[in-house]
């Protein structure tokens, strides 16, 4: 199995004014006589939402969804602008537990699978927030840029994005993000500041291996098929290519005590990865068992996490 990274999904305002285009205290369906509806205010939106979530319909708050579009590099939302009187703003943002920072300050984590996280200023009677965080890349584009509503929050005044459930970022790559108290429903502004960090070129949940090189292991037969058994059946795509384990497949099925199986560094991280995914899924002490007598036998860490809680 290989962890793909959430599909990008944007919103824009129906006005070019957004959230400028309700007054504080607006709420859903103030508009003009004869006019279309204009969007909520912040705060009103923020309190519907909070009010409505079991509803099995997402409220937009009068913004329209127009599509797969990063939003534009709007400013951070002032505190002390009128349209946001009363709506709860992000504060108090932290990068994999370190502090919002930017340029030559950025953090370099020791993660390909950080943890993003925000608080939000307390708004009147608000419970709940939900929210949405945008991923990019310092100097452009990457193959992560992500538009997605945060974690599942109950209840509180949070909003977290946690990549070991979205897949890992590259080594080495800068990102920034930010994050506001709407879900991606909601084409609406109120952004936090930039944070960037830095994946380091090696971190501590990953193998070490050289990608593009190919490894070659033994293990006993039986651990083969106990691999097989979590990593799930063999996929032959349209193209006629297989899914990563098909050379464990035909190690599982050897007649003889012990089987070799050769992958590129690239192949058995994703196959570790995987193994660890399930693991951490299932809790289940067997299957990192599995991963770390692979790890080990590819001269890896003891007890290889790959970005996932071995709790």
């Amino acid at each position: 199995m290989v962890l793909a990274v959430a599909i990008v999904i944007a919103t824009r305002p129906s006005s070019p004014g957004g959230p400028a285009g309700a007054s504080a205290g607006a709420s859903a369906g103030a508009g003009a006589a004869g006019s279309s509806p204009g969007p909520m205010s912040l705060a009103d939106c923020q309190a519907a939402i909070a009010a409505q979530l079991n509803l099995p319909d997402r409220l937009t708050c009068g913004y329209e969804t127009t599509g797969a579009w990063l939003p534009d590099n709007d400013p951070a939302a002032d505190p002390s602008d009128p349209r946001y009187a009363g709506a709860a703003l992000p504060t108090n943002l932290s990068t994999g537990g370190r502090a919002c920072l930017t340029g030559s300050k950025r953090p370099v984590l020791d993660t390909i699978r950080p943890a993003l996280s925000a608080s939000f200023t307390a708004g009147p009677g608000l419970q709940r927030i939900e929210s949405t965080f945008q991923v990019t890349g310092v100097d452009g584009p990457t193959g992560h840029d992500i538009l997605i509503g945060g974690d599942n929050m109950p209840q509180g005044l949070t909003a977290t994005l946690d990549f070991k459930m979205q897949g890992p970022l590259t080594h080495g790559e800068s990102y920034r993000w930010r994050v506001r108290g709407t879900p991606p429903s909601v084409g609406a502004k109120g952004w936090s500041s930039w944070c960037e960090f830095t994946i380091g070129e090696t971190t501590l949940d990953d193998l070490g291996l050289n990608p593009t090189r190919k490894y070659a292991i033994t293990l006993p037969t039986a651990k083969w098929r106990e691999a097989l058994a979590i990593l799930g059946p063999v996929e032959t795509y349209t193209d006629g290519a297989k899914s990563k384990h098909a050379p464990i497949e035909v190690a599982a099925t050897s007649s003889a005590t012990t089987a070799p199986v050769t992958l590129s560094g690239y192949d058995w991280n994703s196959i570790v990865e995987s193994l660890a995914y399930w693991a951490s899924t299932e809790h289940k002490a067997a299957y990192w068992a599995v991963a770390d007598l692979i790890s080990a036998a590819l001269d890896g860490p003891e007890h290889p996490t790959m970005g996932f809680p071995r709790a």
